[in-house]
């Protein structure tokens, strides 16, 4: 007989665990926003659902209300039942193997639900008793060992995430898969006292486990999933192809950039050697590190890639604290079109320089036989621009090879005071000024840096009659060294400033020279910064900021 004083402790535990369930599913509501907290928080529902039952089981007089006693257990045993459904989906979101329905995951359910139907069935038809036993018992026995296996394979996702990822503690998962354990196996091992009923007991435990769980654990948080997709998604979404090779060069993975290359579907690939699926990679190194181009022949015809080797590390380090390599992946880019876009930049820019300038060379020459002086020095004029621009040419390919290089300590202050005194000159009608500290090192190219501030003085003294330069060195507010060429000239058209602001010129649209594109490039290549502005009262300025300051005295 059970005394009122242990009925009341019982039915007080059982509210105790109720309310901490639902304090921490509604912690949890607050947080669903984020990738994993709806099958989370269903979790923390059903088993705040099943605490409820338990309490209304417990109290006095349920037994005598006609089909209340009835509904509370197949309640019980319904959120008993889906529970683990929800478990398993709650692993593959959180291991990122996403929760859209698959024919597995069809016949996951399915499975759930048909020995439930047919018990209902056999009960409904109402057998003989000799029937109906066995076959509900063997209906029952099925629905557990089914349970059983889901509880397992979702716990089994989640370990073997969790043993793998820097950013999971294996103790999160422990206490999770406990949580959801603890009224099963407390249910079934636990005592039928009423005050230390299993049930009672497991969600006890459960309920502690959930508030440890949701307060201290990233157990809805995006990263797990994230890390997944980003092994995955984004690497199908690269459109460079990626082959992932063992140590014997055969596939152990592809792309899909690679299947369309080589007309292969990824799937057929595995196992393969990589030399009987791209043609071309005979004889080439495919060491972990080593980079190359190579010629390949693809379904689009022959084209060049460039080719990069990496090593794949094992997750676990060794007593040493090191990590062995366990596979290779193979980065192919397609460089076919860049290449030709290079070649023929390169065969333009030599007929530029060299055929061009020889035969203006020719035409200056003739241009002295020419008797009319307009005539003669129209032409001269016009050839004579064309060699400077073709010069400008020269000049801004020596700038891209040059900040091809390794920077080096560049002092702008004696830059500066070198091109300013380029300028000085008695032939040349102009005032250049300078105004600088003792001295401003920055990591740069002396060379371009030098280039770039003598197009942006001679642009200066070129467009006014008797210009006034001031060049200016300095470190500015934000400790960016900064390089400004102000004058008191016509100033830079609207127009090719929009055409340098707006970026690729086009054939309606373009500027008078390469002057100004020859300093806006060479700033881009050492990673700084070109701004324009008007001068007061007339003129521009024009500051170039350059990055990686080392010192100033």
């Amino acid at each position: 007989m059970i005394s009122p004083v242990e009925m009341f402790a019982a039915i007080v535990l059982d509210v105790g665990a109720v309310a901490l369930l639902a304090w921490t599913t509604w912690f949890a509501i607050r947080l669903r926003d984020r990738p994993s907290a709806p099958p989370f928080i269903t979790i923390l529902a059903l088993l705040t659902t099943m605490g409820i039952l338990s309490v209304l089981a417990e109290l006095p007089g349920i037994s005598a209300i006609p089909f209340l006693s009835p509904v509370i257990d197949f309640g019980q045993l319904g959120v008993g039942i889906i529970i683990p459904g929800v478990w398993v989906v709650y692993a593959l979101s959180y291991t990122g193997r996403g929760t859209g329905l698959t024919r597995w995951r069809v016949a996951m359910f399915l499975g759930i639900a048909i020995p439930i139907i047919l018990s209902a069935v056999v009960i409904a038809i109402q057998p003989p008793m000799s029937v109906t036993r066995p076959l509900i018992a063997s209906f029952f026995g099925t629905e557990i060992m089914f349970l059983l296996g889901l509880f397992s394979y979702g716990t089994y996702l989640l370990l073997r995430h969790g043993w793998n990822h820097a950013r999971i503690s294996r103790l999160q998962i422990v206490i999770v898969a406990s949580m959801v354990a603890a009224p099963y196996y407390a249910g079934g091992a636990g005592s039928s006292e009423p005050i230390a009923d299993g049930v009672t007991v497991g969600l006890l435990v459960s309920s502690g486990l959930a508030a440890i769980a949701v307060r201290r654990y990233p157990v809805m948080t995006g990263f797990p999933k994230a890390d997944y997709v980003a092994r995955t998604r984004v690497v199908e979404a690269l459109r460079e192809g990626v082959v992932v090779l063992d140590w014997e060069d055969h596939v152990l993975d592809a792309n899909a950039t690679i299947a369309e290359l080589f007309d292969r579907s990824p799937a057929s690939m595995i196992g393969e050697p990589i030399h009987s699926i791209v043609d071309g990679l005979e004889g080439k190194d495919l060491s972990a590190g080593a980079t190359g181009t190579v010629t390949l022949q693809t379904t689009k015809g022959r084209r060049r890639f460039q080719f990069s080797v990496s090593a794949v590390d094992d997750a676990k380090a060794d007593a040493e604290g090191e990590t062995d390599p366990v596979a290779r992946i193979v980065l192919l880019r397609d460089v076919t079109d860049r290449q030709t876009r290079e070649q023929r930049l390169s065969v333009l820019n030599r007929v530029l320089r060299h055929n061009v300038r020889n035969e203006l060379d020719v035409v200056l020459a003739y241009a002295d036989r020419i008797d009319d002086e307009d005539v003669r020095s129209g032409v001269r004029d016009s050839a004579t621009d064309l060699v400077e621009l073709s010069d400008k040419a020269r000049k801004a390919e020596g700038v891209m090879t040059a900040s091809a290089d390794s920077p080096e300590p560049v002092d702008l202050v004696a830059v500066a005071s070198d091109v300013v005194k380029e300028y000085r000159t008695a032939d040349r009608p102009c005032e250049v000024s300078l105004f600088c500290p003792d001295e401003l090192v920055v990591s740069s190219h002396q060379s371009v840096v030098r280039q770039v501030l003598s197009e942006l003085v001679d642009n200066a003294v070129e467009h006014a009659d008797s210009p006034h330069v001031e060049v200016t060195v300095r470190t500015g507010p934000d400790g960016v060294a900064e390089i400004r060429v102000a004058d008191d000239g016509p100033g830079i058209p609207d127009r090719e400033r929009k055409i340098l602001d707006a970026g690729p010129e086009t054939q309606l649209e373009h500027g008078n020279g390469i002057g100004l594109w020859f300093v806006n490039w060479a700033v881009a290549q050492l990673g700084g910064d070109l701004s324009f502005r008007e001068n007061d009262p007339t003129g521009s300025v024009v500051t170039v900021r350059l990055y990686d300051t080392r010192y100033e005295l």
